[in-house]
């Protein structure tokens, strides 16, 4: 069917790391009826309201309207990233999970943590400081200036280079993510200024930590940890944590 060919298309666009989107089925950390699982989501043949109506064509199924806010037809596209009502629960929980992971990883290179919990039970503190870095956890960042986008989800100012890094991390679909990309580096692009002028810094850099709801990779994620000088293989934990809640999300 149509369906089962638009994640091969996903994968082949040419902003996308095809192996590193393939990733999470060679490592073996994710059991094998999750695995199938995600690989169902992927091929869009879970049992919705809409797959039901539609591609089986259920005589019972009149309604195909989400179960959960009744608005919009149940796709499997809309369960994992498009529910108004699952946006400040299922869908933040998932981001918060992602930017734990950045957080605590840079904590422990920086020598602000000496030992940290497992990303799902991680809980990061709003400010972590030495002599070397500083960092905000989901703070608003203070301005002269009114600025509307102003608390990016990790502010990291390296105090011997004197760069700062506003982190933001995304989940969206599979065929948002140039988008989504761009969308991060313009929205920040005033709060830049600002900070350059305020803190004295030598530059500001948008740094967006974007991978899809269905574990595709971007080639831009990899630039993206090279930036913050995180290891590479970092894409895997982050990968895992997006699949393991998908899965969750579309289950519930």
């Amino acid at each position: 069917k149509e369906l089962h060919g638009r994640h091969h298309h996903d994968l082949n666009q040419n902003y996308v790391d095809k192996e590193a989107s393939n990733k999470w089925l060679q490592s073996g950390e994710i059991y094998a009826e999750t695995e199938g699982f995600m690989l169902a989501i992927q091929d869009q043949v879970i049992s919705t309201r809409n797959y039901l109506k539609f591609i089986i064509k259920d005589p019972t199924v009149t309604n195909d309207k989400c179960r959960k806010c009744h608005m919009s037809s149940e796709t499997i596209q809309h369960i994992i990233s498009g529910c108004k009502l699952l946006a400040n629960s299922d869908y933040l929980n998932r981001h918060n999970k992602l930017a734990n992971i950045i957080h605590s990883k840079l904590a422990t290179k920086y020598q602000l943590l000496t030992s940290t919990e497992p990303y799902y039970k991680y809980t990061a503190e709003p400010v972590l400081e030495n002599s070397q870095v500083k960092i905000y956890y989901d703070r608003t960042i203070l301005t002269d200036k009114h600025i509307p986008n102003n608390r990016p989800d990790i502010t990291f100012v390296d105090k011997t280079k004197r760069i700062t890094y506003l982190i933001d991390i995304s989940v969206p679909l599979s065929d948002n993510i140039q988008k989504v990309i761009s969308e991060k580096l313009s929205k920040y692009s005033d709060l830049s200024i600002e900070i350059n002028r305020l803190w004295k810094m030598e530059k500001t850099v948008v740094v967006p930590i974007v991978l899809s709801s269905t574990g595709v990779i971007p080639k831009q994620l990899h630039q993206a940890l090279k930036v913050i000088e995180l290891p590479s293989h970092l894409f895997i934990t982050l990968q895992k944590a997006v699949i393991l809640d998908t899965c969750h999300i579309v289950r519930r």
